[in-house]
């Protein structure tokens, strides 16, 4: 029964994962590191090469590298950035993609 009960839990978790189709509208992107940059850090990089600077990023479970690809739904929000590359943007959905 123990089992059954694992399982299940498992089951649940599996299906209610971030999956793309919670990203509704979501933009291709890939994750640059740009900490060489004065004030820089991680930056978004969408496939226009439009850059954009997030405020939120470690607010979600992804492992934030260099080069990983990603989709991305965010808003742009006020703020003031020392790194200036893009504009502050709040991320509402973020998932790695393959």
């Amino acid at each position: 029964m123990k089992i059954f009960i694992i399982q299940i839990t498992a089951l649940i978790l599996i299906l209610s994962s971030c999956q793309k189709s919670d990203c509704i509208n979501s933009e291709k992107a890939v994750l640059k590191d740009l900490t060489g940059l004065d004030g820089c850090g991680i930056v978004i990089e969408l496939a226009n090469g439009t850059r954009l600077e997030p405020v939120n990023l470690s607010e979600f479970p992804i492992i934030p590298e260099d080069g990983k690809k990603i989709w991305v739904k965010y808003h742009i929000t006020a703020g003031g950035s020392i790194c200036m590359v893009g504009d502050m943007v709040e991320i509402d959905c973020i998932l790695e993609r393959k």
